[in-house]
């Protein structure tokens, strides 16, 4: 009998067999490589630092942009000015301080043409304030709806237009103006003076943020007050803005009911 031949074989390529482990490993379901030994896959690629090179330097901060003068006044700069300036130096008399009310920079920012003067005269039997001019408001303080509003609640009251003195916080419209910073510079000062000036028998003071720059208590404020400036007590009630109490009938009940008691 003879014996069968030997198979033929062939010598295999180190890749041919690299390829053909993988394979074999890939038939019997292993399709990823595990070792024992943690990799840092989360470390940093980043080249080493050589540390003997000299460091970059700093980057150069950005030049800030110029501030108005209000804005260093608010800040307190010991070379700015406060609102308004030195006491000692605002205007004594009431068509004084209407010109000074147009013209001084540090009362409010933006173009001088943007500034409403208030009206009327002295000795008022009302002084109606408003933080500042409304959004119909072009030629004079309070022309708008917002206006006629205020008319109509004055004549409820029983004073008539020509006894009503009316003024603004602020000369000029602004954005979301911060009242504690305001305070702080002096406008609740700024105010008291006008106030002094005016020289009315009450003041109602339309909307929370006439509290906060006269320095009062959020509690203190919704009721009665007196404001004292030049040596006078002068009575003074702060009352919802204009807007909210043409929006919602119950603060408008109680407004009349808080009116009506402040004047028996």
């Amino acid at each position: 009998m003879t014996a069968p031949h030997p198979p033929a074989t062939r010598d295999i390529s180190p890749l041919e067999a690299f390829e053909a482990a993988l394979d074999w490993w890939r038939e019997a379901g292993l399709v990823c490589d595990f070792t024992d030994e943690a990799q840092g896959w989360l470390e940093d690629a980043s080249p080493p630092v050589d540390a003997t090179a000299p460091a970059p330097p700093p980057p150069r901060p950005a030049a800030p942009p110029p501030r108005s003068a209000l804005e260093r006044a608010l800040e307190n700069e010991p070379a700015a000015r406060a609102i308004g300036g030195e006491p000692a130096d605002w205007p004594q008399t009431l068509e004084n301080f209407r010109h000074w009310w147009m013209t001084e920079p540090s009362l409010a920012d933006g173009a001088l043409d943007r500034r409403l003067p208030p009206r009327g005269v002295a000795g008022a039997r009302l002084m109606a304030i408003v933080p500042q001019p409304l959004g119909s408001d072009r030629e004079a303080l309070a022309e708008g709806p917002a206006g006629r509003f205020l008319a109509a609640i004055c004549a409820a009251c029983g004073i008539a237009a020509h006894e009503t003195y009316l003024a603004s916080i602020l000369p000029a419209p602004t954005t979301l103006p911060d009242w504690q910073a305001l305070a702080a510079a002096g406008m609740g000062e700024v105010l008291r003076h006008h106030v002094a000036l005016a020289a009315p028998e009450r003041v109602l003071l339309f909307g929370r943020s006439a509290g906060a720059v006269l320095g009062l208590d959020p509690v203190k404020a919704r009721e009665p007050f007196v404001i004292t400036t030049a040596g006078r007590a002068i009575p003074a009630l702060a009352v919802p803005d204009l807007a909210e109490l043409a929006r919602v009938p119950a603060r408008r009940q109680r407004f009349w009911q808080t009116w009506l008691d402040w004047t028996r």
